[in-house]
């Protein structure tokens, strides 16, 4: 009887074993197996409930997690609202954009002429150029009248350069007249204002005035002390400024009085030197000097020709077939001059004497031929702009619409060019029916400047000349010369 409680319990342990295990993650509600009871001989049933119980197992795992897991819902994240857009007005904006402009530095503008540069500004290239027209009258008429005409003086486009910061470039080609001239083209190295050095075909240091820029001289035509200065030739020139000091010193081939060169007719060459001290206050004084040795040709005399402000010659030597007849360079030529200016407000004064001598050689006969020259120049700038050595720049450029005219300027000036003698007649050089021994100029002007670009000149000129005519002197030559300029 004891062994009957115990087989009947076999089969319900088999049907628990038989059971799948329950998990915590299981929330189903299971029926647990029925305990057998350890007095009674029959298995009594075990009611099920509907409320599951959750085993200890499972209730401290799910303790555990309670712990790291949080089961609330997360809440939505808080942005905080957006800031109003800030209000730039137009202005704002145009300073801004100028501002990051002038860092980076222009590439291409206008300066007086249209430049093209790099942002470094260690390469450039400005593109300017000048036109001069003119037109000459003579009064009164006479016997032997002069050609009244229009007519360009200068067709002259300009580019000027730097490259690698310490080198420049300028090309100066002319076309006036049908035909090309090549002015200046030249090169500069410079590591500072002390030294400089320039190489190529440029303005001989010697004249005052020939030194000027031809835009920028007070008349129309420059004084007769310019016909003995030389003008370009090809050379090299050392030059720079020392404080108040401003020095040039070149060796060129050597070219005439007054005259330009693209050559040599000799082996000789010309020396020259100049200095020119700027005190202050305006003033300027200064010296120059060229020396050399020429040798011309009947093809090339290397002699001058002298010319007045109208533009026809007053004197020349001869002209031959042969050495025999034909007066030519040969030997030593050498120039002085001493200069001077001062500018002061609206007043400017420009003043110059030149002596130049040089050995004429005709049919084996040399002949010492010596020149002197001097010239005052004076500029009153009537509305008050400042007079310079680099011409007028009205304050107020032309615009009628606000009262503003442009500057306006009145001129005058006195001058003289002689032979030291009449050894140049009578050693048969020159024809005196033809050829003046000594002429005098005087001349007066108005110049109208707009603004920097456009000048407008109106000249007044008369010349008296010694000899020069088949009897006695030639008569007085009085001109007048307008000009139309435009500069960039």
């Amino acid at each position: 009887m004891t062994r009957l409680p115990l087989l009947l319990l076999l089969p319900a342990g088999i049907a628990m074993a038989d059971q799948p295990a329950t998990t915590p993650n299981n929330r189903q509600a299971t029926a647990h197996a029925p305990e057998a009871p350890t007095t009674t001989a029959a298995a009594t049933p075990v009611p099920v409930t509907d409320a599951p119980t959750t085993p200890p197992a499972a209730a401290a795992i799910e303790e555990s997690n309670a712990g790291r897991v949080d089961q609330t819902a997360p809440a939505p994240s808080e942005r905080p609202a957006p800031a109003p857009a800030p209000v730039i007005d137009l202005a704002t904006i145009e300073r801004l954009v100028d501002e990051r402009l002038a860092l980076r530095g222009d590439t291409a503008g206008w300066d007086n002429g249209f430049y093209i540069q790099n942002r470094e500004h260690t390469a450039r290239l400005k593109i300017g150029g000048v036109t001069q027209f003119d037109g000459r009258f003579f009064v009164p008429r006479d016997s032997d009248p002069k050609v009244d005409q229009f007519g360009f003086r200068s067709i002259r486009p300009d580019l000027q350069g730097t490259v690698f910061e310490h080198y420049d470039f300028r090309l100066f080609p002319d076309f006036a007249g049908g035909k090309l001239v090549v002015q200046d083209a030249y090169a500069d190295v410079h590591y500072g204002d002390a030294v400089k050095v320039r190489v190529g075909k440029f303005k001989v240091p010697f004249g005052l005035e020939r030194l000027q820029s031809e835009s920028d001289t007070t008349f129309v035509e420059r004084g007769l002390p310019t016909q003995l200065a030389p003008n370009r030739d090809l050379g090299v020139q050392v030059f720079g400024t020392v404080g108040i000091v401003e020095y040039q010193l070149g060796i060129f081939n050597g070219v005439a009085d007054g005259q330009s060169g693209d050559g040599d007719v000799s082996s000789g060459k010309e020396g020259a030197a100049r200095v020119f001290v700027k005190p202050g206050a305006g003033l300027g004084v200064g010296g120059a000097v060229t020396y050399g040795d020429t040798d011309g040709t009947v093809a090339a005399s290397d002699l001058p020709i002298f010319k007045t402000q109208g533009q026809t010659t007053f004197f020349q030597y001869k002209a031959g077939t042969t050495l025999m007849d034909t007066p030519v360079a040969h030997g030593r030529h050498w120039r002085a001059t001493a200069q001077a200016d001062y500018f002061a407000g609206p007043l400017g004064v420009l003043a110059e004497y030149v002596h130049a001598a040089e050995h004429v050689a005709l049919n084996n006969t040399n002949t010492t031929v010596a020149a002197d020259s001097w010239q005052v120049l004076g500029q009153w700038v009537l509305t008050g702009d400042d007079a310079s050595y680099k011409s007028v720049t009205p304050r107020h450029p032309f615009e009628p619409s606000k009262g503003r005219y442009g500057a306006v300027d009145v001129t005058a000036r006195v001058g003289e060019l002689r032979f030291a003698s009449s050894d140049v007649f009578d050693a048969g050089l020159a024809d005196p029916t033809k050829s003046a021994l000594r002429v005098w100029n005087a001349g007066a002007g108005l110049d109208w400047f707009p603004n920097r670009t456009f000048r407008f000149v109106l000249d007044y000129d008369r010349t008296w000349f010694r000899l020069g005519a088949k009897t006695g002197d030639r008569p007085t030559e009085t001109s007048i010369v307008a000009r139309a300029q435009t500069l960039f």
